[in-house]
């Protein structure tokens, strides 16, 4: 950036060409891992029954209400929801690693 400057590159040009090219991958992929972060969040909420309203449908309260079924031998209702929603994560962050990588 110095030798841009140097050469009497405005800073437009210098941000254009110089930083942007460095930030910008960080930031898309930085604002990419916010959506798996808010998922888990929002699914911890509704579990513990402070998010939404336990009529709509999120797997928070999916998790929740297979709670109650886990001692009476229905395993697949808690575990399936859950496996979705990591999944559902892991394929969220593993597409962030490839976007990284690719940029």
């Amino acid at each position: 950036m110095a030798i841009s400057k140097g050469f009497g590159k405005r800073q437009g040009f210098i941000v254009w060409h110089h930083l942007l090219p460095h930030v910008l991958p960080h930031c898309l992929v930085g604002a990419l891992l916010l959506f798996p972060h808010a998922i888990l969040h929002e699914a911890a909420l509704t579990f513990l029954g402070v998010g939404l309203d336990p009529t709509q449908p999120a797997i928070g309260v999916l998790l929740a209400d297979a709670m109650r079924y886990l001692t009476g031998g229905y395993w697949w209702l808690g575990v399936f929801p859950g496996l979705g929603l990591l999944l559902m994560v892991l394929a969220i962050e593993r597409f962030a690693s490839m976007l990284r990588k690719a940029l």
